[in-house]
């Protein structure tokens, strides 16, 4: 398991995307994307050092993150790319975690599947099945 990105909720990508460059000197690294599963837009951002944040915006007055940007948006989930990916969510279940939906694939990852776990003391965690 290692830490793939880091997703934060924002009112605006564009908006955004500008600070993460202007004030962290960060580029983007990929194109925004349509999640219709999700209902939300993506875009990811690099720095030099090749961590990502995904920025989020809510698609769709019904997106699962239109909640969080009411509260102000922000940090929303840390995501790690996991190797034995059904493995991992069901003894991640077995801990404890509650699922924040059902798994599914993913268009920003060329339908590789993802769950959304709530943690125990964790918060929200996203897990992405490894290439």
């Amino acid at each position: 398991m290692r830490l793939h990105h880091v997703g934060i909720v924002v009112e605006n990508l564009a908006t955004y995307g500008d600070a993460c460059g202007n004030f962290l000197g960060l580029s983007p690294d990929s194109l925004v994307f349509h999640d219709p599963i999700q209902k939300v837009h993506i875009q990811f951002w690099k720095d030099a050092g090749g961590n990502l944040l995904e920025l989020i915006e809510p698609a769709a007055p019904d997106s699962p993150v239109c909640g969080v940007l009411k509260k102000g948006g922000g940090l929303n989930h840390l995501c790690y790319e996991v190797e034995n990916f059904d493995e991992e969510v069901r003894l991640t279940l077995e801990r404890g975690a509650i699922p924040a939906g059902a798994v599914a694939p993913a268009v920003a990852f060329s339908g590789r599947r993802v769950a959304f776990l709530f943690l125990p003391d964790l918060n929200l965690v996203e897990f992405v099945e490894a290439k």
